[in-house]
């Protein structure tokens, strides 16, 4: 499964990474927004893939301006599946860079914006 908040050029390297009958769902398209970058369907019907293009989460956790309401009991049991994987060493999240302090809250933003990374940015409060 291919979850990506992107949509740019690396989608269909990703699409060609996913098992056969896999699934790929997008939903952003700040890559393809800057880029032109057009959506590889091709390389999706190749593939044999289920392609969802929407903001899914947004269909466990609801959102008021798009009509759609919360589900409390699927977004409780991902907590927990989250919760769990991470304990149990089977999640391990990459992070890319690690902001210390408010002080570098705006070199963090300024880092994301360029949009070079692979991996998530911490801001570590102290204490």
């Amino acid at each position: 499964m291919i979850y990506d908040a992107v949509g740019g050029p690396g989608l269909e390297e990703l699409i060609w990474a996913t098992k056969r009958f896999g699934w790929v769902i997008v939903y952003g398209q700040l890559g393809a927004m800057e880029n032109g970058t057009p959506f590889p369907l091709g390389a999706c019907a190749l593939r044999g893939l289920k392609v969802q293009a929407s903001f899914r989460v947004f269909d466990f956790t609801g959102h008021p301006k798009l009509g759609l309401p919360a589900r409390a009991k699927a977004v409780e049991r991902a907590k927990r599946f989250i919760s769990d994987g991470l304990a149990k060493g089977r999640f391990s999240p990459k992070i890319n860079r690690v902001f210390v302090g408010l002080d570098e809250y705006a070199a963090a933003h300024r880092y994301m914006e360029k949009n070079a990374r692979i991996g998530k940015v911490v801001i570590s409060l102290p204490g």
